[in-house]
């Protein structure tokens, strides 16, 4: 099942100073269950560009996206990301839920 099209939650575990809150958006792309592209409600600004899109990657090893279709939460590193470019900011360790 793709999750493409999809609404999200993302609950910031760190870094503890965060000031955004929980970010939400709509999922742009499902790549293998290895990857989410996220487009959020709104700009971000990060260590070294900001963007509201961010890229979204299992925090654990052999995990996958899978569980988001069951209703269960994925643990995330993610990274703000430049469209049609591969500019890269790490900024969040989190939790990802269908919303």
């Amino acid at each position: 099942m793709s999750l493409q099209g999809q609404t999200v939650r993302i609950v910031v575990a760190e870094p503890f100073e965060w000031d955004y809150g929980n970010l939400f958006g709509t999922i742009l792309s499902d790549r293998g269950g290895q990857k989410l592209k996220i487009k959020l409600t709104k700009i971000i600004k990060g260590k070294t560009f900001s963007s509201d899109i961010i890229e979204l990657t299992p925090r654990f090893k052999d995990e996958t996206f899978k569980p988001l279709t069951q209703n269960y939460s994925v643990t995330v590193n993610g990274g703000l990301i430049k469209e049609n470019s591969d500019d890269f900011d790490f900024i969040i360790i989190g939790n990802v839920t269908i919303d």
